[in-house]
């Protein structure tokens, strides 16, 4: 039997049969507010259905978003401790979200509670399918008998393998969540140009090249993975799309297509609402596991 739990926020990608089926505590929700009304980010889309979220993105609505507060881990985090369990707490990277940061805030109030146990609180430097990816695996490590201290240094030695990399339909959602200047977008948009998306070092979004064209940045998409991923491994590819699953289902045929002597697991899946409201429609993003030096493509 573990001795420790598992925790994750929304930003995982993660369904809540997800998370039962690997045996994770929780996976702590981020909010989102839509014309200021706020909801919690909804790992299951019982609130809406995919199609229904991304039409509000599209119908050009005011979205913010916030982090998973202090009070909400500690109140998740307690739970565990009273149990008896150490607590390893996998976060959206630093670089995206403050949520690790409040994580870190409550693991110091509790420890003072609880100090004969042990809380980790981990900037995975990653977020959705590639942040699954880890945690899950952080998951079958302990399952498999590895103490949480070991399972936590493990995580530190492994974070710059997960990686994720894609593009998206249009850069306005992108200049409206800051990441890209208004005449970037307009110029983008007006030559049809896309631009090739992955995490640097610690988890900042990067564009590191750009396209011309829709299926040249989903074909430009699988080759990343062709030219990065380590299928030996693991061969597991996760692809998260923003309500654009005909899109999703071809990068995957793509990505197969380079690898005809490898069984690869193919994982679909929507893009999660707080991630999802930054990038816009017609995101695809590729979660796996690979070469690190993909982190180095923007220098």
């Amino acid at each position: 039997m573990s001795n420790f739990a598992i925790f994750t926020d929304s930003s995982s990608n993660l369904s809540s049969e997800q998370l039962k089926e690997y045996g994770i505590a929780d996976s702590l929700p981020m909010h989102i507010y839509i014309n200021d009304v706020e909801y919690l980010v909804d790992r299951d889309w019982k609130q809406f259905t995919p199609k229904e979220y991304y039409d509000i993105v599209r119908s050009g609505a005011r979205f913010t978003s916030s982090q998973v507060s202090a009070a909400e881990y500690e109140e998740a985090f307690r739970k565990a401790l009273e149990e008896g369990l150490d607590v390893l707490s996998l976060s959206c990277c630093n670089a995206l979200s403050g949520s690790v940061l409040e994580s870190i805030a409550a693991k110091e109030k509790l420890q003072k509670e609880f100090p004969d146990r042990k809380i980790y609180c981990v900037d995975t430097y990653n977020c959705c399918y590639s942040l699954a990816m880890m945690v899950i695996e952080a998951a079958k490590k302990r399952d498999a008998g590895m103490s949480i201290d070991d399972v936590h240094r493990w995580v530190l030695d492994s974070r710059a393998y997960f990686n994720e990399a894609g593009t998206v339909e249009n850069l306005t959602y992108l200049r409206n969540a800051g990441r890209v200047s208004a005449s970037a977008a307009f110029f983008g948009g007006l030559f049809s140009v896309k631009p090739m998306i992955v995490y640097d070092e610690t988890g900042h979004n990067v564009a590191i090249e750009k396209v011309r064209g829709r299926k040249t940045s989903l074909e430009r998409s699988a080759e990343f993975v062709r030219d990065y991923a380590d299928i030996d491994a693991n061969n597991n590819v996760c692809i998260a799309h923003a309500d654009c699953e005909e899109d999703a289902k071809f990068v995957g045929e793509k990505i197969q297509s380079f690898f005809p002597d490898k069984k690869i697991h193919f994982h679909y899946g929507v893009v999660n609402m707080g991630v999802g409201s930054s990038v816009g429609p017609g995101t695809i993003i590729l979660g796996f596991y690979g070469n690190p030096k993909i982190r180095e493509l923007n220098k």
